[in-house]
């Protein structure tokens, strides 16, 4: 079945349902990377002396060191992305000592200041410090690829006053150091010796660079934060360009999971694969010329529709049935999944999709009114009348039906059975073992009651009553017992019955994967203020209601270190010192949430009206 969640959403889930989880656990001491730094250290070492010796000729040399430069680079670019170790001393140090062949005198710090720009703006003209690299005419391209560092820098110093005082001060050393090296050899007694050893293999290896790692990579005026999955190409499969490239034929993979040092990139192209290949990827051959790609514009994440049908279903529940406003046919969608509606200019509130999944001529959602709540569901009553026009999100899915062969427990609570109705659906048509148990507080707040008896999973529902007997009350000992090998336990509904039912669900035996939930709450969560603490300056930042930590320090002109701003991508991954955590990442593992000393900036917050001390 073909789903229709965004490129973002994709990349997040299949982090979350792969190998890639684990491939993002870096190692202390990086063999492969170590490995290459030296062997680019001795490689040189081989070159110069046989060319000092006379061995080789000068062309000779120029042409074996060149490579050597390039290879080099890797190093230098996995750990701008933190990408080598997990320790951020020997990530440092490393990745500043893969750069000198390139860029000596310069730090990793440095070269990172300008290589996240290109990751957070690839292919926005103007702004991605590498567009030059796709754009330029085929004429100057050579030479543009040559002198990269040019172009780095006077793009840097054109938006000098974008960046905070201290990020350009390390800049501005960092090239003056650059600079002095070039000076210091070309007044010196060895100005050849270093222009052939030096100079004319790494103009060659920046060329090198720039023509793999950018030019053919990414197509000209197709723009990341619109179409991630298109705006890098993935090289043609073969075993000597996948081996030159040193894993960047999959450079895709690195632009989606730029935590992924140089060795993995294979790896995660082969847990990705099935997940993205569907998605008319850009490919290309290593030689192929800088080509547009015509790819189908992206489709508008909003759709008109109206309000067809209102129904009272409990005191507290309606449901409501949506169609296209052109009266033509809806997105499919899977099970579990949910849409967007557009309540107000600024609000938007996420509701499960409700029905047999697979292709719709209208959608049917349900909403509990709560007077206590933020207004979401106040404003969707006002709005939701019928034939009133309301604009709609695309359905996405982070409450999916995992295959199995296993017995699937479904475990709704209230207005939670709205996902879960859609799972039953999905089961009961294929011929899937299952229970769907529901609970309410008494049989007038149990939703779509009715269907239960002609439905297709009819006999699968067992109905819980807090006012009715003990013994038809939902009893985790007696419900829940006895998981076997492959069985799920899928469950929704208000927070305190989750952690209610998930600590139930480990005393009994439920392995911790076997046991999936989605809070009856928008996907979003709340967006309350709250402050966080820069420990190393003691600075203290006020993050507003709807502001992520990452633009309440942009707005102040302070360093921060983002790229995909959807949680997924692991760049603004933070150590966190002191206070509670709401997680809304797909980056980090269940594991790591819990241990609660790391937060993605991007997306995830502090309790509100607290204060989160971070370690920046």
């Amino acid at each position: 079945m073909v789903t229709m969640e965004g490129d973002w959403s994709l990349v997040g889930r299949l982090r979350g349902e792969t190998d890639l989880t684990a491939l993002h656990r870096l190692p202390l001491f990086p063999v492969p990377t170590l490995g290459l730094l030296a062997g680019c250290v001795l490689a040189f070492a081989l070159v110069s002396l046989a060319w000092l010796d006379e061995l080789i000729p000068a062309w000779a040399s120029v042409a074996l060191a060149a490579p050597i430069f390039y290879a080099s680079f890797t190093v230098l670019h996995d750990g701008t992305h933190r990408a080598i170790s997990r320790s951020p001393l020997l990530n440092e140090v490393i990745g500043t000592l893969g750069g000198q062949f390139l860029l000596p005198g310069m730090e990793v710090a440095v070269y990172r200041f300008l290589h996240l720009e290109h990751h957070k703006h690839t292919g926005e003209k103007h702004d991605d410090p590498d567009d030059i690299l796709v754009i330029a005419p085929k004429w100057s391209a050579p030479a543009i690829m040559m002198f990269i560092d040019v172009v780095w820098f006077l793009w840097y110093v054109r938006r000098f006053n974008r960046w905070p005082s201290s990020q350009n001060a390390r800049f501005v050393l960092g090239f003056v150091a650059y600079a002095a090296w070039h000076v210091a050899w070309i007044a010196s007694h060895y100005a050849y010796e270093w222009m052939i050893l030096w100079l004319l293999p790494m103009r060659f290896g920046l060329l090198i660079t720039a023509y793999l790692f950018a030019h053919i990579q990414h197509p000209p005026e197709v723009e990341q934060r619109d179409r991630p999955l298109h705006a890098t190409a993935m090289i043609t499969r073969h075993p000597l360009t996948r081996f030159l490239m040193l894993g960047q034929s999959a450079h895709l993979i690195h632009h989606l999971y730029p935590q992924l040092p140089f060795y993995r990139l294979e790896a995660g192209w082969d847990a990705a694969a099935r997940g993205l290949e569907p998605r008319g990827l850009f490919w290309r051959g290593i030689g192929g010329s800088v080509k547009r790609f015509d790819a189908p514009p992206a489709p508008s994440p909003w759709i008109a529709a109206r309000v067809a049908e209102v129904e009272v279903l409990t005191p507290t529940i309606a449901s409501f049935v949506l169609e296209a406003a052109d009266g033509g046919a809806l997105p499919p969608f899977e099970a579990g999944a949910h849409i967007d509606l557009r309540l107000g200019d600024d609000l938007v509130r996420q509701y499960s999709l409700i029905g047999r999944p697979g292709a719709a001529a209208a959608y049917r959602i349900a909403i509990k009114r709560d007077e206590a709540g933020r207004g979401g569901s106040l404003a969707a009553y006002r709005r939701l009348v019928a034939g009133a026009a309301i604009e709609i999100g695309r359905p996405r899915n982070h409450f999916p039906l995992r295959a199995g062969n296993g017995h699937v427990v479904l475990v709704a609570g209230g207005i939670g059975i709205t996902p879960l109705l859609s799972m039953a659906e999905a089961l009961a048509a294929d011929g899937r073992p299952f229970t769907l148990h529901i609970c309410a507080r008494n049989a007038a707040e149990v939703p779509f009651a009715y269907w239960f008896g002609k439905a297709p999973f009819a006999g699968h529902v067992v109905i819980h009553l807090d006012d009715g007997e003990a013994g038809q009350r939902l009893t985790p000992a007696r419900d829940l017992a006895g998981p076997a090998a492959g069985d799920q336990l899928y469950l929704c509904g208000p927070g305190g019955f989750m952690t209610w039912l998930k600590g139930e669900a480990a005393t009994l035996g439920w392995p911790a994967d076997a046991v999936f939930s989605e809070d009856f709450a928008p996907v979003a969560g709340p967006s309350e203020a709250f402050r966080v603490e820069l420990a190393r300056s003691r600075r203290v930042i006020d993050v507003a209601a709807g502001q992520s930590i990452v633009e309440a320090m942009e707005a102040l002109r302070l360093p921060t270190e983002t790229l995909c701003r959807q949680g997924v991508c692991g760049t603004c991954r933070c150590k966190v010192l002191s206070g509670a955590i709401d997680h809304r990442d797909s980056a980090l593992t269940p594991e790591e949430k819990a241990a609660g000393h790391e937060i993605m900036t991007c997306v995830s917050r502090g309790a509100p009206g607290e204060t989160l001390v971070l370690d920046l």
